[in-house]
Formats: structure tokens, sequence, C-alpha cells
């Protein structure tokens, strides 16, 4: 059975993204910190004992987050499961009828379920969590004391050429595995759980070899926690979103046992996060999905820009909120809602793949009105943001993001995971809040020009970028982007 876990049909060969460094002096964007293991460009042979690498990296500080601000979630699971699942209630993957174990489903599945339980406090949440772990623990594979969670079926990578036979390994699998042995084992205070979470870790302290498992290597110096190894050669995809969350694995690791190792692994996947980010960017528009093939696969584009946020989050270091807002400003995060309507004449616009147009519609309102939008895009060389019409006249169409077309409310939101540092550049400072309705109230707030401020999150407010006071009187309200400066 071939099962191709990726969809994309839009692939574009990226020249030179072999084995070049990133550079990192484009223009406007954060620079890799100068640290003396990253400035001079040299590797770095750790001195932590069972680290057999050797990888550039920074000191970065590592902190934990409150629970809270680890997850997304925020109601929980419904108890009547209606995704693919066995008799047992574990998360399936299924293809053509047939269901398939699926370590990063099972994973991320128990992840939400633990979540869940901390929500609904219910016992039921727990123990299906338990199940889909126990899943994962009985189907590894292990390698010179490294627990791998394979993949039973064959893939193909990207629609590509490329062909993983079962059985295949993934540190993406690795991450979010070590990720619930970590919660679980937080949760339960169970000795089993810290036990599956030491051997994932050694995972990650195994030497790559050809023709057995692996997924941890180093291209030019940096150190990728690889989504596809290859399983015949030491080489892959590098991609960017299953090494991030490989990396938060690793991070959750730490937060539980504080080991020199994770730590020293940790700093080095966090530099390559950092400094792989100008090979992976596409300003003005969605970031690539990996290094090899250069694919825009959508949605991962978000998931970047989220990722950065989590990473300020669990370092302190402004450089990945930086990454973060480069990513939210190149496409900002989409999602449905209602467009206001100004009276006089709008103009959508069907566009093809690369941006060009299609068909145009033209509608005269006498009146303000309102169209339902299912989200809000980015158009391939087409400037600013525009609205997805789902119905009405122009139902099909794009609308040019104006004043005259503008979302009501507070949308595209982006947490940080930690309250971020400004001062006040811009005085009076106008506070704003949104309700459900889109109806928004105003306050002028005491600051003056050079008084310092916090904010953690970024969002669109009518239309213009917006910041979330994160302390103070005025805290949960909003500030335009350009009332502060970032950062200091």
């Amino acid at each position: 059975m071939r099962v191709d876990i990726d969809n994309n049909r839009n692939a574009r060969w990226l020249q030179g993204s072999g084995n070049s460094p990133a550079p990192v002096g484009t223009p406007g964007a954060p620079r890799p910190g100068a640290a003396s293991r990253v400035g001079d460009g040299t590797w770095t042979t750790p001195t932590v004992q069972g680290v057999p690498l050797r990888f550039r990296y920074d000191d970065f500080d590592i902190r934990g987050l409150p629970v809270p601000l680890r997850s997304d979630v925020r109601a929980p699971a419904p108890l009547v499961d209606t995704g693919a699942h066995d008799r047992h209630g574990v998360r399936m993957y299924e293809v053509d009828g047939r269901l398939w174990d699926h370590p990063v489903a099972q994973a991320q599945y128990g992840l939400y379920l633990v979540d869940s339980h901390r929500l609904s406090g219910d016992r039921r949440h727990l123990e299906r969590a338990v199940r889909q772990a126990q899943r994962l623990l009985d189907r590894r594979v292990a390698h010179q004391g490294g627990w791998f969670y394979p993949y039973s079926f064959e893939t193909g990578l990207h629609s590509g050429p490329e062909r993983f036979a079962p059985p295949w390994f993934s540190m993406l699998a690795q991450g979010q595995a070590l990720s619930l042995f970590c919660r679980l084992a937080e949760v339960t205070g169970e000795g089993r759980w810290r036990a599956a979470a030491d051997a994932t870790f050694a995972s990650y302290l195994l030497p790559p070899v050809a023709g057995r498992p692996w997924g941890v290597y180093v291209v030019d110096g940096l150190l990728w926690l690889e989504e596809y190894p290859f399983p015949d050669r030491v080489t892959g995809d590098r991609t960017y979103n299953g090494h991030l969350l490989s990396t938060m694995g690793l991070w959750e690791y730490w937060v539980l046992t504080r080991r020199e190792e994770a730590k020293l692994l940790l700093r080095g996947a966090l530099t390559t996060a950092r400094d792989a980010y100008p090979l992976m960017r596409n300003p003005g528009w969605r970031s690539k999905y990996c290094l090899r093939h250069g694919f825009d696969l959508h949605s991962y584009h978000v998931i970047h820009t989220v990722q950065q946020a989590t990473l300020y989050g669990i370092t302190g270091d402004p450089v990945f909120a930086q990454i973060a807002d480069l990513f939210y400003a190149d496409s900002p995060p989409s999602d449905a809602g209602t467009v206001a309507l100004a009276a006089g004449r709008h103009t959508g616009h069907r566009f093809d793949r690369d941006g060009r147009t299609l068909a145009e519609a033209t509608v005269t309102l006498s009146r303000r009105a309102s169209v339902p939008s299912g989200g809000r895009v980015r158009i391939k060389d087409r400037p600013g943001l525009w609205y997805v019409v789902t119905g009405g006249r122009l139902a099909g169409y794009h609308l040019p993001e104006s004043p005259r077309a503008v979302r009501r409310g507070v949308f595209a939101l982006l947490r940080y995971r930690a309250p971020r540092r400004s001062v006040v550049a811009a005085a009076p400072l106008i506070a704003y809040a949104s309700d459900s309705q889109g109806h928004t109230t105003a306050v002028t707030s005491s600051h003056r020009v050079g008084d310092p401020v916090t904010v953690d999150a970024r969002a669109s407010l009518g239309g213009v970028e917006h910041l979330r006071l994160a302390t103070g009187e005025h805290s949960g309200r909003w500030i335009r982007a350009t009332a502060v400066n970032l950062d200091p």
C-alpha cells in the first residue's frame, strides 16, 4: 500500500538549498545573535558526555511555561470520537477503507486528550490519552538504547520520486511521542512514562547511520531534527515544521528532567531554527515547507509563525518574536468572518494560482452591507490582503481589503506565549476593546512617550495591526502596533 501524506502540487526546486549556509543579512530581518559559538561560524564539540555530534549552538536561556501556554486547546475533546479510530479508541489513519497506525496522529491525539483532561477533569480523557501512548510503546522499535516509533505504510515524499518503504521513521514522530510521554509523566507521576521519555530521548543521541533508524544529523554545522530521514543514506528533507515540533519535544523533556544533554541538543536545534529561517522565508509570501524541495504547503506558513512565537516563549529571546512578526507580515493567519462594505462600487476578482486575473465582477451598493468571508489571504504578486467572499453576488470572488471593505472585530490572532517589552512611541496611547459583534470601544491611557509597556499578542482590528497590552490597567485591550517600539 502506497500512501502520499503530502498533497502539494505546486513544486518548485529551491536552487542552492543543498549545503549552503543560510544568508543572515536580509534587510529588515532579525540577525542571529553574536554569541561566540555562532559569530565566528565555527563548529563546537559539545563537552557534555553522551552527545556524539558536533554542531553550532548559541547559549539560549531555556525556561518553562505555565501549562496553559503550551497549548492552544480551549475546549475538551468530545468523548464521542468522530475521527478514524480502532475498537480500542486509538487514533488511526484511514486510506481506501484500511486503518493504519500513524505515530504522529496517535501522539498528537494523545496530547489533545491530556490537555482536555486538564480542562475537563474527566478521567476518561486521560484514560484515552494513555491508550494512544501505550500503542506507541507496543509498536516501538528498539535500536542501540533508543526507542523509535515506525510508520507501517509506504509513503511518497511530497508526491515526488522519493519513496519510503515501511518501516520508516521520523523525528516528528519522535518529538511528538516524547512530548506525550513527558506530559503523562507529569500528570500521572507514573515511572513508566518517565522511562518511555528517557528511551525516546536516547534516539536523539544516536549518530546517523544509513540503513538503521536515525533522525538527527548536522548540515553546515547546524543540528537538524529530520522529519524525513532517508532510509538508505544520511540525508533528508530538512522540513522546518517537523524540526520545530521535534525541538518542542526536546524542550518538554528538559522541563521534566533538566538533563544537560537535552539542553545542549535543544540549544543546537534552536540555533538551527533561527539561522535557517532566511532560507525558509519567501518575503511577501508563504514560507517554504522544506529546504530540499522548497514546496509551498499553504497552511504550514501559519504553523511556522506560531512555532516561532512559541520559541520566543521558551527562550525569551526577541529574535524568535521578530521572526514570527516577519512571517506574520508575509502572510498573516486567515480565518472566516464578516466583511463590512461601504456604500458604492465594489469589484471582486478571480485569480489563478500565479495571481493572474481570470474574471471580475462589480456590485453597486446603495447603503452599507456585509458579506461572509472564508478568509483573508495574500494573492501571489498582488499587493495587500484579499477577502475570500463566500456569499452574495460576489461569492467566489476576492475583494481587496480597504477602509471600504474590512472585516469586523479582532482577527488574525498571534499569541507570543510570553509578554514582550516595548516602549510607547506615540501619545496619547489609545486602547481598544472589541466585543463578539465587532463593536469597538476606546479609552485613552495615561502613558507618555518613553513609558514601558508589555504586549502578548498581535492581531488585526478593523484591518489595522494592533498589539494586546499584557499588564496595567488596560490589560487585554489593543493598541496600534505603530504606537510602540518593540524589544527596546
